[in-house]
């Protein structure tokens, strides 16, 4: 799907006009910005607070992947039945290439199977999702080259379908889609060139045919769309708006259907810092980073009931005062923590938060970048400072589902 045919797919009468920015005091927004979605930076000092008491040590089956296939990992994700990554393992992959996408079934004790080897192998897979087996991730070249692919392979299909690419212009970001899948359905984010100049957009496509349609559009010197999150036909996202001289931002989560034609979005939040939202039926929680971060910073998660008068709250995130890229899945929150020798994930059903593994500060262990969709979750396992002596293992497991409270 080349840009121009994209440009040529109607764009859905809603929200095209960007929205008045709020009044409260705006947050500094980061500056340089790379390529793919940024590291986020240290975070401010962590106040002690009590680990819980519950947990679910020693009640998973936690299972390892062979790490001479993770060694040169990049990207993974957990899409419900599978872990989904990307790798380097190849001996003809270019150096620091990850550019194969891998899939393991969780619930088999199949070896891993190779989804989709990159023609390209100076190229990385840098974001992926999925959902049930429909897998959709961008591949971009690691010659500092303004370009990205954004591909999909559906549930039951062979041969990858290009969705989307970078048009290539100068003046157009090159920071790669954020996307989500669910079902026969995927929703991104993107920037691109307008007849007004460059615009972040916000679209979707849904099976058999798979034809990107743009759903809403802001001109990218003003606002920006991000973090699109399916759910029953509906997509939560986060929106950014910029002051005049792009020293400030304020940050918002909206709700829209996109079943109903011509329906507006609905915005969630009242700080203006809220980003990274995560939805599933009347729950949206979403991450609000401190003011004077980046938006990809470290921040503090909320809560937020659709309807019912059920309002905003923070979310307890047990040991971890700041975490980063929560996920959501049938009945557990999952997220990136900042203190990571400490691993934790939210359980809706008891309402509390949940230890899955605990290790000292001063062992050199490390959680790093948990995921879960469903009832699967996925984290990398780091052992060591860095260095010959350091390791890490891609590990997953199935969570307890939500008929089954502990």
């Amino acid at each position: 799907m080349n840009r121009l045919r994209r440009r040529a797919a109607a764009l859905v009468a809603i929200g095209v006009v960007g929205v008045v920015a709020g009044c409260a005091p705006a947050t500094p927004s980061g500056t340089a910005k790379p390529a793919t979605s940024p590291a986020p930076s240290p975070p401010p000092s962590l106040s002690p607070v009590p680990t819980p008491a519950a947990g679910l040590v020693g009640e998973l089956d936690v299972r390892r992947v062979d790490p001479a296939l993770t060694d040169t990992i990049l990207e993974f994700a957990s899409d419900g039945t599978s872990v989904i990554f990307s790798s380097g393992v190849a001996d003809d992959a270019a150096p620091n290439a990850a550019p194969d996408l891998w899939r393991i079934r969780a619930d088999a004790d199949e070896p891993p199977e190779l989804v989709w080897r990159n023609p390209e192998r100076d190229h990385s897979i840098v974001k992926l999702g999925g959902d049930v087996g429909t897998v959709a991730f961008v591949e971009i070249p690691l010659d500092g080259s303004r370009a990205w692919n954004l591909w999909l392979i559906a549930r039951d299909g062979e041969e990858p379908l290009l969705l989307d690419t970078h048009p290539g212009d100068e003046d157009v970001s090159s920071l790669v889609p954020s996307l989500s899948i669910q079902e026969s359905t995927i929703a991104w984010t993107a920037f691109d060139i307008g007849p007004g100049g460059p615009v972040s957009q916000l679209l979707w496509a849904q099976a058999p045919g798979w034809e990107p349609t743009v759903v809403l559009e802001r001109p990218a010197a003003e606002a920006e769309l991000w973090f699109p999150w399916l759910d029953s036909g509906r997509v939560a996202y986060g929106e950014v708006r910029y002051s005049a001289d792009r020293d400030t931002d304020t940050r918002s989560v909206h709700l829209l259907d996109l079943g109903v034609p011509g329906a507006e979005p609905r915005r969630l939040d009242a700080s203006d810092r809220a980003t990274m939202p995560v939805l599933s039926g009347d729950l949206v929680v979403w991450k609000e980073a401190d003011p004077g971060f980046s938006m990809f910073n470290w921040g503090r998660l909320f809560r937020h009931e659709i309807g019912g008068g059920g309002g905003t709250a923070p979310l307890d995130t047990g040991p971890h005062d700041y975490v980063n890229y929560p996920s959501l899945g049938a009945r557990f929150v999952a997220w990136w923590a900042a203190d990571a020798f400490q691993f934790v994930v939210y359980d809706l059903l008891e309402d509390r938060p949940m230890l899955v593994e605990r290790h000292t500060a001063s062992a050199g262990t490390n959680v790093l970048r948990p995921h879960v969709a469903g009832d699967l979750l996925v984290w990398l396992h780091v052992e060591g400072e860095g260095g010959p002596a350091s390791h890490a293992e891609l590990r997953y497991a199935f969570l307890p589902p939500v008929r089954s409270p502990r």
